[in-house]
């Protein structure tokens, strides 16, 4: 006796919303804070430039997610003196497609780690931080955002100067830029803190 199968199409639209029903929703990882910043050019001599000299700048966004994931994002951005640079220095924050040359790196915050940059970030002091702008010279430009309940924190520190007397007797700001180069320092397996990070004053 011949068996005659019957295959069964199921409709499109009702197995989108089965698996819908059926399967967990996957969250996304959240960030935690951002850190931007920003170091003013640098010009050396290059003969292959028309004006015999060639500028760069570097940039650099920094993440902490609550998934612990750290994901650092340097650039290099270089330019002829008679050229003019894209991105123009100071125009924007985050890294732009352009002449840059750009790198990702990315590393976990051990859960004890993880756990006291949470207590840090929950101080008073820290969430009391101001934006510092400062004409004079500094160690860069920086911009934190600080993800909180009420709203993000955004925080701007332009020419930020560890040695000026604001930040030497409210410290918090530059203690958090500290903890976040140091993050990029771990993600990127390069050198040390800088020296002005070294030894502050709790």
């Amino acid at each position: 006796m011949e068996t005659t199968s019957v295959r069964i199409k199921t409709p499109a639209a009702f197995l989108s919303l089965l698996l819908s029903g059926c399967l967990p929703t996957l969250s996304q990882s959240q960030p935690v804070m951002t850190q931007y910043e920003r170091q003013r050019p640098v010009g050396q001599k290059d003969p292959s430039c028309k004006s015999g000299f060639r500028f760069s700048f570097t940039t650099s966004k920094l993440t902490l997610f609550d998934s612990r994931e750290v994901v650092y994002e340097p650039a290099v951005h270089a330019y002829c003196g008679d050229q003019v640079p894209d991105p123009s220095w100071g125009t924007k924050w985050d890294t732009q497609p352009g002449n840059t040359r750009k790198s990702v790196f990315r590393y976990t915050l051990t859960v004890p780690d993880f756990a006291q940059l949470k207590r840090f970030l929950g101080r008073p002091d820290v969430k009391g931080i101001e934006s510092f702008l400062n004409a004079g010279p500094g160690v860069g430009d920086f911009k934190i955002i600080i993800s909180r309940t009420s709203g993000p924190q955004e925080i701007e520190a332009l020419s930020l100067m560890p040695s000026h007397i604001q930040l030497i007797e409210h410290p918090a700001l530059v203690h958090l830029v500290c903890r976040t180069k140091e993050m990029a320092r771990v993600a990127s397996h390069s050198g040390e803190i800088p020296d002005w990070c070294k030894d502050l004053k709790p």
